[in-house]
């Protein structure tokens, strides 16, 4: 009997034993549960009405819900290096760059990349990316790193103009109209009038780090960098006026809305706002103490953000005018 009660336990163990390591179905898990919070986020752009992120370990997310819910993107070749910008030059075609000379495009607005560029004996990033439909587009980074693909990401070429040699090129923006401008260290500021085929130099008043430019509305250009510098130009940066920021913090990211409003953010999550265009600019409310790099619209008076606490939302005051 001993002997029977034995082999039946020894049984029900091993029938336990199998249930527990059988192959089954794992339960789904919904797309959008992913929560970033500790994710460096560097880069957000919009492709469409999505919202498409990068950041640290070579993430991607991207979000349909105008940042409500992420959800993380697939990379053919994950590097595992910091992604530092994304690009778009419509709703399905962009780029992203980062560290190591990492380039990767999307054709289906941010879901899927592949890797097109990486050099895994250097180190140095990529820090701003331009893509544009029916033109060339652009990739730039430090000492003097310039490059341009002629054929939607798919291949690119080193072509740096002597002005950049040895220079930290940190941002570059075009206005859809042939029209670029790249900004970097000690007040580099450089205007293409022809789609980047040729490059001038233009003198800035400050002579510390730009790190982003973009086109306005109103046909002016705005640069903005270290300690609380913004400058506006009226006529593609052959003079520039200091805005009025009221602050001395750096500002590492920048938006034009919808409305014209154009927000700056930056060092210890300062973020202000201009509704004249970019000529005075007031302070907003800092929802966290992280530094912010990036932000883009999230709907009507919202703002997705980036930084070095991961992705966040910002709600506006609705604009007075």
């Amino acid at each position: 009997m001993k002997r029977l009660i034995g082999v039946a336990m020894s049984l029900a163990v091993l029938a336990t034993a199998v249930w527990a390591f059988a192959p089954r179905p794992l339960p789904p898990f919904a797309a959008t549960t992913l929560r970033p919070d500790g994710l460096q986020v560097n880069g957000i752009a919009r492709a469409g009405e999505r919202l498409v992120a990068v950041g640290e370990r070579g993430q991607i997310l991207f979000s349909d819900d105008q940042g409500g819910n992420w959800r993380t993107a697939v990379v053919d070749h994950p590097q595992g290096a910091a992604l530092t910008q994304v690009a778009f030059a419509d709703s399905r075609h962009g780029m992203a760059v980062g560290h190591s000379g990492w380039i990767l495009r999307t054709e289906d607005g941010g879901a899927h990349w592949q890797q097109v560029a990486f050099d895994a004996s250097s180190s140095d990033p990529l820090l701003g990316a331009w893509a544009q439909a029916g033109g060339p587009w652009f990739a730039v980074g430090s000492f003097g790193r310039f490059l341009v693909s002629r054929d939607q990401g798919r291949h690119w070429e080193p072509a740096a103009d002597k002005a950049m040699q040895d220079r930290h090129l940190n941002g570059i923006a075009g206005d859809g109209q042939g029209r670029l401008m790249l900004v970097g260290e000690t007040g580099l500021v450089l205007r293409s009038p022809d789609g980047g085929s040729r490059w001038e130099v233009v003198k800035s008043p400050y002579e510390g780090s730009l790190y982003g430019v973009q086109p306005l509305r109103d046909g002016a250009w705005l640069a903005f960098g270290m300690r609380g510098n913004a400058l506006r130009s009226e006529d593609f940066g052959a003079t520039w006026q200091a805005a009025d920021t009221g602050l001395k913090t750096s500002f590492f990211g920048g938006v034009e809305l919808p409305d014209g409003r154009i927000v700056l953010a930056g060092q210890g999550g300062t973020m202000v706002m201009s509704a004249d265009g970019g000529r005075h600019f007031t302070a907003l409310p800092a929802g966290s103490p992280q530094t912010l790099a990036a932000l883009a619209p999230a709907g009507k008076d919202k703002l997705a953000l980036g930084g070095n606490g991961g992705l966040a939302g910002a709600t506006l005051a609705a604009n007075p005018r």
